[in-house]
């Protein structure tokens, strides 16, 4: 649907939303409409956190609708001019037909049973894949930046050095406001203006040089100027979190649905290699060189 509205958003600079109550009609362009029965099938086909966001969000719900009447502004045009009797698009259709009905016939077959999995296989998944659901330690940190580029000459990055030394010491005066330093001072303008201010920062996007410190540091510390790519930060701790594993109930329906895909898809495999696999179907390779040949 995103493609769609990226593809035909030109269409429909002309052509106004429009509701309509009489007929179910809920927006119309031209020779195409669409309808409540329309939107009601495609937002069932969404998932259910999707369908929320929608709900949330009027104008993406409107985007939605406009997306679809410029599909079928497109469609109602093609036909008008005979483009679905084309040989080539015939067969396209007649492909997406066939892959649509061969689709949805192995996805009936392989659906897992109802009550699969049960608990314990999801517990038991869980207890054998607690890394995938361990959340890595966070740092809460609050820093004041001063920029050095890499190809910043010796001159500039000594500069830049006794700059972030001299902040350094002003954040480590007695009664030292780290956060009006840094709103006053830092470089890094998105922290800056909430006093320095970074949030919680995940152990594996932490710069190694400033992970290497802050690990050493206590809280409400505040280090010595360190030295990055970047250029340098003087980091205050504010709160340590470890690392953990998500618990098993937050977690329950995420595994449910993993293990439940993971088994229609071993069903299809299974369903296919008794039906097409080398076993049962030979294959004439000569015809398939002729085939290949004729092609070209």
């Amino acid at each position: 649907m995103k493609t769609v509205a990226l593809v035909l958003s030109g269409l429909m600079v002309c052509a106004p939303l429009v509701a309509w109550a009489q007929d179910g009609v809920i927006a119309s362009a031209g020779g195409a409409s669409v309808t409540q029965s329309d939107i009601t099938n495609l937002l069932k086909s969404l998932d259910a956190d999707t369908r929320a966001r929608l709900a949330a969000d009027p104008a993406r719900l409107d985007q939605l609708v406009r997306a679809r009447l410029a599909q079928a502004a497109v469609l109602t045009e093609a036909k008008a001019k005979g483009w679905d009797k084309q040989p080539q698009v015939k067969q396209l259709v007649e492909q997406a037909q066939r892959d649509a009905v061969a689709r949805s016939y192995l996805a009936s077959l392989s659906a897992p049973p109802a009550d699969f999995p049960s608990d314990a296989d999801m517990q038991a998944a869980y207890d054998q894949n607690r890394s995938i659901f361990t959340v890595p330690g966070s740092l809460h940190l609050a820093q004041i930046f001063v920029a050095a580029s890499q190809g910043a000459d010796k001159a500039a990055l000594d500069q830049a050095r006794k700059q972030a030394a001299d902040l350094a010491r002003q954040a480590h005066a007695s009664g030292a406001d780290f956060a009006a330093i840094a709103k006053a001072s830092s470089q890094d303008k998105a922290s800056g203006q909430n006093g320095g201010d970074m949030g919680f920062v995940p152990d594996t996007v932490l710069l190694a040089e400033v992970r290497k410190v802050a690990d050493g540091m206590t809280l409400g510390e505040v280090s010595q100027p360190i030295e990055t790519s970047a250029g340098f930060h003087v980091i205050k701790l504010i709160e340590k979190r470890p690392a953990n594993v998500r618990p098993f109930a937050q977690v329950k329906e995420q595994i449910r649905t993993t293990l439940r895909q993971q088994r229609a898809q071993q069903n299809a495999q299974e369903y296919l290699a008794k039906a097409v696999g080398p076993n049962t179907v030979a294959i004439n390779e000569d015809a398939l060189k002729k085939a290949l040949s004729e092609a070209q």
